[in-house]
């Protein structure tokens, strides 16, 4: 895979981003515009655009995009090569969280520290 696909990620904003670049260079590489990008994965040309610029679009129509670039490969590719720096786990079946969530328990109308 090139190396214009590298990222840093230190947020969740860092991937989003990103993700977008990426379908922006393989539909550039396609030599598709937008719309006809659009009409081949059956999704609005202002999701596709949205995409791009932000990486913000539901999982179904990232995919639907995808398969009409062909490039589901590339996809895999892109996020085998980003684990590491996420810190995700090889295999999500066996996968465990590290703690429970923390409950937060309010008490509305006494203050701090007043039983």
């Amino acid at each position: 895979m090139d190396d214009q696909y590298s990222i840093n990620l230190v947020e969740p904003r860092d991937l989003t981003t990103a993700l977008g670049g990426l379908v922006r260079s393989l539909r550039l590489r396609a030599r598709l515009t937008q719309p006809e990008l659009a009409v081949r994965a059956g999704v609005p040309p202002s999701t596709l655009s949205r995409l791009e610029r932000t990486g913000l679009v539901s999982t179904d129509r990232l995919a639907r995009v995808l398969f009409a670039l062909n490039a589901l490969d590339a996809f895999k590719e892109f996020l085998d090569g980003q684990r590491h720096l996420a810190d995700l786990p090889t295999d999500l079946r066996n996968f465990r969280p590290n703690a429970p969530r923390p409950v937060r328990i309010r008490h509305h109308g006494r203050k701090r520290g007043q039983p």
